[in-house]
């Protein structure tokens, strides 16, 4: 099992810093490549994580992008009015909005998506292929990990 040390804590070089950093220049500089398009990256990414069946729900939507379910209701609005999205009460509960993506909206995703595969593609340029894909999969396995140890931890404190 491996382990932090204090000194691998230092601001230069904690995970936690390193992964914030990178999360807010990465999107400011693929949100620069959508300045001049009729869509912003935030509309983009919804659009994605609803084709890719992340979130199906707007109340996902809201979690997945850490955003207010007001900011959310405001981002569906203008997905739904642009005809890329589509809402539908739940019979159940209809207060739950399920979220679908339509044939215009998936075509945006597919069209935009160069933007973002460009934008990575610059700032992994020095990185080789066998590098890009273990630190993908580094990333995969850190967010797996950290989603079952927070989940575990959520459930042992609902107990308590």
């Amino acid at each position: 099992m491996a382990v932090l040390k204090i000194e691998d804590c230092a601001t230069n070089r904690a995970p936690g810093r390193l992964l914030r950093r990178i999360d807010r220049l990465m999107a400011a500089f693929v949100e620069s490549r959508f300045e001049s398009l009729d869509i912003s990256f935030m509309q983009w990414i919804a659009l994605k994580v609803i084709r890719d069946g992340v979130a199906t729900t707007a109340g996902e939507l809201a979690r997945e992008l850490s955003i207010t379910t007001g900011a959310t209701t405001r981002l569906i609005d203008v997905l739904e009015t642009r005809g890329l999205v589509e809402r539908d009460r739940g019979k159940a509960d209809r207060r739950v909005v399920h979220l679908a993506i339509t044939a215009k909206g998936i075509e945006e995703v597919f069209t935009l998506q160069q933007h973002v595969i460009e934008a990575w593609n610059e700032v992994l340029a020095e990185f080789d292929q066998d590098e890009v894909d273990s630190t993908v999969e580094h990333l995969v396995r850190l967010l797996e990990a950290a989603e079952r140890v927070v989940g575990a931890a959520a459930i042992r404190e609902i107990a308590e």
